[in-house]
């Protein structure tokens, strides 16, 4: 079944690609260098036409545009391959068919401590300093090693590029959803100086059931559960970001980014009232970059990254820290041009990751757990033609528990013409099981009350990973078709090993399919078209828990013809296909023979399919303001129960807003 789906994606793809070659590839006129420099790709700079590895650019004019206070939200919005779940309240992500502990997320390509259900916090991320995020689609162990098979997501913060640079903003909304940032930078002969804070909160809401959740067993029999109440966690945050960029020589050049957050989430109702959870972070890295020749860098860089957890009891003002997560990484990349047309990238890493946590003992009374990994890894880009650039990159990673794993990569990038790109080739990936895989000891008092435990006798899953893009690019049209395929070999899950007991361990073979085709299309001046379909399919398709089809629209009509104060009126939306999820209960019946007997039956959920749109105006003022206001869920849509994989929308909400620039 995956290699004929397989089979007519790709004919799908080369039809696409050689009808708008006929049409168009004489247009040399049409086309637009994508000049964007992106790092991610490469572990170095390269302009984005040139990478030859897949990857996504989303700037800071996209991010400012959608007006979305918190970075989940946008990136479900802008993608249409990421869906995010409500799991224990927290945001799960999935991204392609792949679940967190699969896309590595960086700031400033370091690594981010901190994690709930294998997910960062993503409301540590400020949405004002976003200078662009590059997100590589497919697997990149052979450069970041594990936790990269489905993807890396690496958010570049801003860096000043005047001599005086300042900006703030302030937005509010239903729920009492309010975020104010401001920023502020300098860019001088001597290097530069940043600084960006934010705050954002909001009350909980409560969602409340219309229909039961059904279980439809295989027997045939449905039970339909109770009409619930649900409440989605409010917060206050707060965050500050300074960074400092010197020139000590003219080929030496130092920069630190820092970054310190705190959150305080209310879970809602009674419970939010007595005992709330305080979430603190601090990170700090320094990099400095020494040009060695014309054609070669070296870069030394360090990183610290810790992020705590407490439980605050509000009416007795007390704090007890329950989660303490550090990582540290050093390393070094050494890249040089060779032959004026050849590049190699070299480099070491050092990592260590300690992780805290009352889930390791069953007491609850708290214990900490460490692990350490090693690497050397290298990328050669061979430009073989002009046309034909090919890719070859090899990893070995020591880890402190499963001992050494290399990964390998094969790839090109083929220019047909100015218009045309093709990108594809081979990754290999592995990924250690996580601390928490290994070590949890914890009873979890919900549903009835079951232990979940970790296993030190797992094997870290490896991977082969198959990708296939072309992009097309002209003076108003661009269009990106990309397919990957991975094969997962010991896969981690976590199973019921009986009726009171779940545990993790590896449960074998997996395939995971995905593919995706977008576009951009600028009708005229004053109009821009954007959409994108994604289609996941994964085996064993009862472990799926990714909705296989979704897309997204967007519109921006600009009022070009009032000139300097022109409004622009946007229009968008992501529609959520339907899917089953399967799981397993214990049955009781009772027989006339042998009494009472209980057994295991399978079930399935069924997730009805739905859409969420947006409607938003942007208004230039006077002396640089802007002004900003719109319509969340426009349709109104609310799930009919919820569950982990509903949509957990309010409803309908309004948000009004103002900016300011000096730059």
């Amino acid at each position: 079944m995956v290699k004929k789906l397989i089979s007519l994606h790709l004919l799908f793809i080369i039809h696409i690609l050689w009808s708008q070659n006929e049409k168009l590839s004489e247009n040399s006129d049409q086309y637009k260098d994508i000049e964007q420099v992106v790092v991610t790709a490469t572990r170095t700079e390269r302009k984005l036409k040139d990478v030859p590895i897949t990857t996504q650019v989303i700037t800071s004019e996209t991010v400012e545009k959608s007006k979305m206070a918190n970075f989940r939200d946008f990136m479900e919005q802008e993608l249409a391959g990421v869906e995010f779940t409500n799991n224990g309240g927290h945001a799960n992500i999935n991204f392609m068919g792949f679940g967190g502990k699969y896309v590595l997320f960086l700031i400033d390509g370091e690594r981010m401590a901190g994690e709930t259900f294998d997910n960062i916090d993503y409301n540590r991320i400020d949405m004002n300093n976003i200078e662009r995020v590059e997100i590589v689609k497919g697997a990149s162990s052979s450069l970041y090693g594990s936790n990269a098979i489905g993807g890396v997501i690496n958010i570049i913060t801003k860096k000043p590029k005047k001599p005086l640079q300042i900006s703030a903003s302030a937005l509010y909304g239903s729920n009492n959803d309010q975020n104010y940032n401001l920023t502020f930078g300098t860019k001088q002969k001597w290097g530069s100086a940043g600084f960006s804070a934010f705050y954002k909160s909001r009350n909980p809401y409560l969602l409340t059931d219309t229909e039961a959740l059904k279980q439809e067993y295989i027997n045939g029999n449905i039970v339909e559960q109770k009409l619930n109440n649900s409440y989605i966690a409010g917060y206050t945050d707060y965050g500050f970001s300074p960074n400092v960029s010197i020139k000590i020589t003219a080929k030496i050049r130092t920069e630190v980014n820092s970054g310190f957050y705190y959150q305080e989430r209310n879970t809602g109702g009674l419970d939010g009232f007595k005992v709330r959870d305080q979430f603190h972070n601090f990170r700090t890295g320094m990099k400095t970059t020494f040009q060695l020749r014309e054609n070669s860098d070296l870069v030394v860089s360090g990183s610290y990254d810790e992020y705590q957890k407490f439980d605050f009891y509000k009416l007795l003002n007390q704090k007890d820290k329950n989660y303490e997560n550090k990582i540290w990484r050093v390393g070094s990349i050494y890249d040089v041009q060779l032959f004026g047309k050849h590049s190699l990238v070299a480099g070491a890493e050092a990592f260590s990751e300690d992780l805290l946590t009352f889930m390791f003992v069953s007491d609850g009374s708290g214990a900490k757990r460490d692990a350490q990994n090693y690497s050397l890894f290298t990328q050669q880009e061979w430009k073989l033609t002009d046309a034909f650039t090919l890719v070859t990159g090899a990893r070995y990673d020591y880890h402190s528990q499963f001992k050494g794993h290399p990964t390998f990569r094969l790839s090109g990038m083929y220019k047909v013409n100015k218009n045309m790109t093709f990108r594809g080739g081979y990754s290999g990936g592995f990924r250690a099981p996580t601390l928490k895989e290994l070590y949890t000891d914890w009873f979890h008092p919900y549903g009835g009350g079951f232990q979940i435990v970790g296993n030190t006798n797992m094997k870290a899953e490896k991977s082969n990973n198959f990708n296939i893009s072309s992009d097309l690019n002209f003076k108003k049209l661009n269009i990106t078709v990309m397919a990957q395929y991975s094969k997962i070999q010991d896969k981690i899950n976590a199973n019921w090993a009986s009726s009171d007991t779940v545990q993790y361990i590896n449960v074998g073979k997996t395939d995971v399919f995905s593919s995706e085709i977008s576009l951009s299309y600028r009708l005229r001046k004053s109009l821009l078209l954007k959409g994108a379909y994604t289609y996941v399919y994964e085996n064993p398709q009862k472990r799926s828990v990714t909705r296989p089809h979704t897309a997204t629209l967007r519109a921006d009509y600009t009022l070009d013809f009032i000139k300097k104060y022109a409004p622009t009126i946007s229009f968008s939306g992501k529609y959520f296909s339907s899917m089953n999820t399967f799981a397993t209960a214990d049955i009781t019946d009772v027989d006339n023979t042998i009494g009472i007997d209980t057994h295991t039956e399978e079930y399935k959920i069924y997730y009805e399919p739905y859409s969420i749109w947006r409607l938003q105006l942007s208004a230039p003022l006077f002396f640089n303001f802007t002004a900003n206001a719109g319509i969340n869920n426009l349709f109104d849509y609310k799930t009919k129960f919820s569950s982990f994989y509903s949509s957990i929308s309010p409803g309908r909400t309004y948000y009004i807003g103002l900016n300011w620039n000096l730059n």
